[in-house]
């Protein structure tokens, strides 16, 4: 009945545009299971419900009058409010999605109407996996696949095209930063193919010396070259009929990228100081973080050798692009070293949980592990807290659920209206503080990185 009776609510708002002003909608309102928060023209919040806070663990009244900038978990409503549209279900939140409504009074705008709905989710051990595509099919990933976790909607879109590559026997080129789980991805598509059975050779190109790096792919004869005492078995030789995992392929040096060409065209390879040709059935799947086609125009990488390792490629999207699998990492990897210590059983607390959903992750999931980790393995009571993790996270909840020194609330003194310059001043200000970059900024503002920079420079941001 809750539901339905704000379902209504927000249809009347976004069919109608207004909101009639005989009806008290506050008081309805504050006993919905949904999350309201109501935004008037000048971007301040003027009312939020009991769900509101509950959902996000924030006080109503503190957030009372706050600007809609220090909403910060929630890029969508400062999307909607700018635009003056709609939103649709967009995802603010692990298990939260957000609706929103233009308010129209008197042909006027007055501001949005924000509704939160907490989604109902599997079991997280359960970890199942399924993938609405464009026809609104179902797809239910095997059980190679459903071991990576995923909720995120760019997450299951590359499970679903990795699923898909594991049928064939094209090469696949895994692009994605550091930490990303590119080989984690590899594995899947390995165990998922008709080569299951067979080997699969992890090779670090990047780890490798150079002078080694022949060697360690294609193998030596006794004699070869100094220090080689006896023949050696190279790692496609040992994958043969099954994968070889080219890690960091970006890092091979051009000469070997000449003789890898050569293995992929002719599926056949000699061994260092060898005469004889052996003949190799082996897929390969590689990865890399670099930027391919800048180094190819750098003459750093081969374009030929580019295009016979990208038939198929996978870009596996960074952690901060898929903060709804956060909160699932989060529960799975403190599982996973909970078992591992065998000692007491500690979980994260929810301001925990919070702050590692903000926090941009540059090191990725990587980042994330090796963090909770270190951790568990300190922790002395069952629940870590906000106090236990490190100072450059933590800061990062405090300046979203706190706000209470944001400049753009209090730009304003008493009987003056401050002037458009001001308020591009602090806007462009938070900005550049929120994200730490002229890119980003210009990107979350709508404008390019050029526009950010010259603006910061006319007010004298920066230097």
């Amino acid at each position: 009945m809750k539901t339905a009776t704000v379902t209504n609510i927000h249809k009347n708002i976004k069919n109608k545009g207004t909101l009639p002003i005989d009806f008290h909608y506050e008081d309805v309102l504050e006993y919905m299971s949904e999350g309201v928060l109501v935004i008037d023209a000048s971007g301040k919040v003027v009312y939020s419900n009991s769900a509101y806070s509950k959902i996000f663990g924030i006080n109503n009244i503190a957030i009372l009058g706050k600007s809609i900038f220090c909403v910060k978990h929630d890029d969508a409503l400062i999307k909607s409010f700018k635009e003056q549209k709609s939103i649709e279900g967009s995802i603010v939140f692990p298990n939260v999605k957000i609706y929103t409504s233009p308010l129209y009074f008197d042909n006027k705008y007055k501001g949005i109407m924000a509704i939160y709905r907490e989604e109902k989710t599997t079991n997280d051990k359960e970890k199942v996996v399924q993938l609405e595509t464009s026809n609104t099919k179902k797809i239910v990933l095997n059980d190679c696949f459903k071991r990576i976790i995923a909720k995120s909607n760019g997450m299951k879109k590359v499970l679903w095209t990795a699923q898909k590559a594991s049928k064939v026997s094209s090469t696949v080129l895994i692009r994605g930063e550091s930490g990303t789980g590119k080989e984690l991805v590899a594995k899947a598509i390995h165990d998922s193919s008709s080569r299951k059975d067979k080997p699969f050779i992890k090779v670090n190109c990047g780890a490798i010396p150079s002078n080694l790096l022949e060697s360690e792919l294609f193998g030596h004869e006794q004699g070869a070259f100094t220090g080689a005492i006896k023949r050696k078995i190279g790692k496609f030789e040992q994958a043969d009929g099954g994968t070889i995992f080219l890690d960091e392929i970006g890092d091979m040096p051009l000469e070997m990228q000449v003789k890898l060409l050569r293995v992929i065209q002719e599926k056949e390879l000699e061994r260092v100081g060898g005469i004889e040709t052996i003949s190799c059935d082996v897929r390969i799947l590689s990865a890399t973080h670099h930027n391919l086609e800048r180094r190819i125009e750098q003459q750093q990488f081969r374009k030929d050798l580019y295009y016979r390792l990208n038939v198929i490629s996978i870009n596996l999207p960074p952690l901060r692009e898929r903060r709804e699998d956060i909160t699932l990492l989060c529960s799975y990897l403190t599982d996973k070293i909970n078992k591992k210590n065998g000692g007491h059983i500690v979980k994260l607390s929810k301001d925990v949980e919070k702050a590692f959903y903000h926090y941009d992750w540059p090191g990725n999931v990587r980042e994330l592990e090796n963090l909770i980790e270190g951790l568990v393995a300190l922790a002395e009571e069952e629940v870590i807290d906000l106090e236990e993790i490190p100072s450059h996270i933590s800061n990062v909840y405090q300046r979203i659920y706190s706000c209470e020194e944001s400049s753009l609330i209090h730009i304003t003194e008493e009987n003056k209206i401050p002037t458009l310059e001001e308020y591009e001043r602090e806007i462009i200000k938070m900005a550049l503080e929120r994200f730490g970059s002229f890119n980003a900024a210009g990107k979350a503002l709508g404008v390019t990185h050029k526009t950010i920079a010259a603006k910061a420079r006319k007010y004298n941001i920066i230097d």
